[in-house]
């Protein structure tokens, strides 16, 4: 049965109610409306089998109820937006790479199989003692062909990759991206681009280089602003993300290895910039392309 709903029951596109397991654990209820692409929520639960990957929320039960999709879940202790809201604030280096590490082993089990499109704070949930993703409501199967009803051109504005905010077929690459502003996010307790609106998230997105990550270690820092790269094939994968975390906590401990890190980093903040300005170079030729276009449309009529 249906409970009370939740205090903050908006659970991406759907509404979250207490609920109970069959084995009487806690438990919620989330409700998705029947509008085109709302089945894929439960794609997740059924065909994907998510208690099959690590640190995803397992769907308990799913069904039908009044014009609505349901999927009954395990009751989480508290999501990750709430948990950077009650610290408000950066986190210390030691429970930033656990949350990361928990975080990017799911992104790395599901890159094979799908594409979430939607991870944000609010859609990462502390459950049994681990940061657990959750809430696929436009998530798309990796190898699929953008459709209508993948509700492609929906985004959260401050963590929209630059292929999300130009119309673009989303892939593992596209998750990287915002798990990029996460981690920033958590390191410099605030967002590495902050709008306010949607014109000016969609242009620092699109053109503009985060700044500058200066309270972590050297490999951390070049990790967050390589998932950062604007050109989605230059970011790293979630494998590779998984693998370099065991080693951020530390400084080069040799002065020929600490040179490198430091060239490195000035390599990726130069490809960051360089690619920011080669979008915003290939906008403009689309956009002249468009202008071309439509003056010789207007001719000929």
């Amino acid at each position: 049965m249906r409970g009370a709903p939740l205090a903050d029951g908006e659970g991406g596109f759907g509404k979250v109610f207490e609920a109970t397991a069959t084995d009487g654990s806690p438990a919620v209820a989330k409700f998705v409306d029947k509008m085109p692409g709302a089945h894929r929520e439960l794609l997740i639960g059924d065909s994907l089998r998510a208690e099959q990957f690590r640190n995803v929320v397992p769907i308990l039960d799913q069904g039908e109820h009044e014009g609505s999709w349901v999927l009954v879940m395990p009751r989480a202790d508290k999501s990750l937006a709430q948990h950077l809201h009650q610290a408000d604030g950066p986190l210390d280096l030691t429970e930033t790479l656990s949350i990361l590490s928990d975080i990017a082993t799911a992104l790395s089990d599901i890159g094979t199989a799908v594409v979430h499109r939607d991870l944000k704070p609010e859609n990462v949930l502390y459950l049994k003692g681990r940061w657990c993703l959750a809430d696929f409501g436009i998530a798309r199967y990796a190898e699929a062909v953008t459709a209508a009803d993948t509700r492609k051109y929906n985004l959260t504005f401050p963590y929209g990759a630059p292929e999300q905010w130009r119309h673009e077929h989303a892939t593992s690459a596209t998750d990287v991206y915002a798990f990029g502003v996460i981690a920033f996010r958590l390191l410099a307790g605030k967002l590495p681009f902050e709008g306010p609106d949607p014109a000016s998230f969609q242009e620092q997105h699109l053109r503009e280089t985060p700044p500058r990550l200066d309270a972590t270690t050297t490999r951390l820092r070049n990790l967050v602003e390589e998932c950062l790269y604007k050109a989605a094939t230059t970011r790293p994968t979630a494998t590779n993300i998984l693998a370099r975390l065991e080693r951020a906590a530390e400084e080069p401990d040799t002065p020929g290895v600490a040179r490198l890190m430091r060239h490195n980093q000035v390599e990726v903040q130069r490809r960051a910039e360089s690619q920011a300005q080669e979008l915003a170079d290939r906008e403009e030729a689309e956009r002249r392309a468009e202008m071309f276009s439509a003056a010789v449309q207007s001719v000929t009529l």
